[in-house]
Protein backbone atom coordinates (compact mmCIF):
# COMPACT_ATOMS: atom_id res chain seq x y z
CA UNK A 1 0.00 0.00 0.00
CA UNK A 2 1.09 3.56 -0.57
CA UNK A 3 1.83 6.02 2.24
CA UNK A 4 -1.54 7.70 1.55
CA UNK A 5 -3.36 4.35 1.72
CA UNK A 6 -1.56 3.53 4.97
CA UNK A 7 -2.67 6.84 6.47
CA UNK A 8 -6.27 6.13 5.41
CA UNK A 9 -5.95 2.59 6.82
CA UNK A 10 -4.77 4.00 10.17
CA UNK A 11 -7.55 6.60 10.30
CA UNK A 12 -10.20 3.94 9.69
CA UNK A 13 -8.68 1.68 12.35
CA UNK A 14 -8.76 4.68 14.72
CA UNK A 15 -12.56 4.95 14.39
CA UNK A 16 -13.02 1.27 15.16
CA UNK A 17 -12.92 -0.39 11.75
CA UNK A 18 -11.36 -3.84 11.54
CA UNK A 19 -9.40 -4.92 8.47
CA UNK A 20 -7.42 -7.77 7.08
CA UNK A 21 -4.33 -7.38 4.91
CA UNK A 22 -1.70 -9.60 3.35
CA UNK A 23 2.05 -9.71 3.83
CA UNK A 24 4.21 -12.32 2.09
CA UNK A 25 1.27 -14.65 1.37
CA UNK A 26 0.05 -14.53 4.99
CA UNK A 27 -3.21 -12.90 5.97
CA UNK A 28 -3.28 -10.65 9.05
CA UNK A 29 -6.20 -9.09 10.87
CA UNK A 30 -6.48 -5.96 13.00
CA UNK A 31 -9.37 -6.12 15.44
CA UNK A 32 -10.60 -4.51 18.64
CA UNK A 33 -12.29 -5.66 21.83
CA UNK A 34 -13.09 -2.99 24.36
CA UNK A 35 -10.02 -0.81 24.83
CA UNK A 36 -7.67 -3.46 23.38
CA UNK A 37 -6.47 -3.78 19.79
CA UNK A 38 -5.02 -6.91 18.23
CA UNK A 39 -2.84 -7.88 15.31
CA UNK A 40 -3.43 -11.52 14.41
CA UNK A 41 -1.99 -13.83 11.77
CA UNK A 42 -4.82 -16.01 10.48
CA UNK A 43 -2.65 -19.01 9.51
CA UNK A 44 -1.80 -19.96 13.08
CA UNK A 45 -3.81 -17.45 15.15
CA UNK A 46 -0.62 -15.81 16.45
CA UNK A 47 -1.84 -12.61 18.12
CA UNK A 48 -0.25 -9.49 19.53
CA UNK A 49 -2.32 -7.48 22.05
CA UNK A 50 -2.09 -3.73 22.55
CA UNK A 51 -3.69 -1.05 24.72
CA UNK A 52 -5.55 0.54 21.82
CA UNK A 53 -4.89 1.25 18.17
CA UNK A 54 -2.24 3.92 18.84
CA UNK A 55 -0.03 1.44 20.69
CA UNK A 56 -0.69 -1.13 17.95
CA UNK A 57 0.67 1.22 15.29
CA UNK A 58 3.65 2.11 17.50
CA UNK A 59 4.62 -1.44 18.50
CA UNK A 60 3.02 -4.11 16.29
CA UNK A 61 5.57 -6.13 14.34
CA UNK A 62 5.64 -8.69 11.57
CA UNK A 63 8.84 -10.70 11.31
CA UNK A 64 10.39 -8.36 13.89
CA UNK A 65 9.73 -5.21 11.84
CA UNK A 66 7.17 -2.57 12.84
CA UNK A 67 4.16 -2.47 10.53
CA UNK A 68 4.69 1.28 10.18
CA UNK A 69 7.96 0.41 8.40
CA UNK A 70 6.40 -2.39 6.31
CA UNK A 71 3.38 -0.57 4.90
CA UNK A 72 4.73 -0.52 1.33
CA UNK A 73 4.77 -4.35 1.41
CA UNK A 74 1.24 -4.73 2.81
CA UNK A 75 -1.62 -5.58 0.48
CA UNK A 76 -4.91 -4.12 1.66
Amino acid sequence: MTKEEFEEFKSLIAIGEEFNFDFKNDEYWISHNGDKSFLSRTRDHYTQEFNGYEELFEKATIEGIKISELYSNLKW
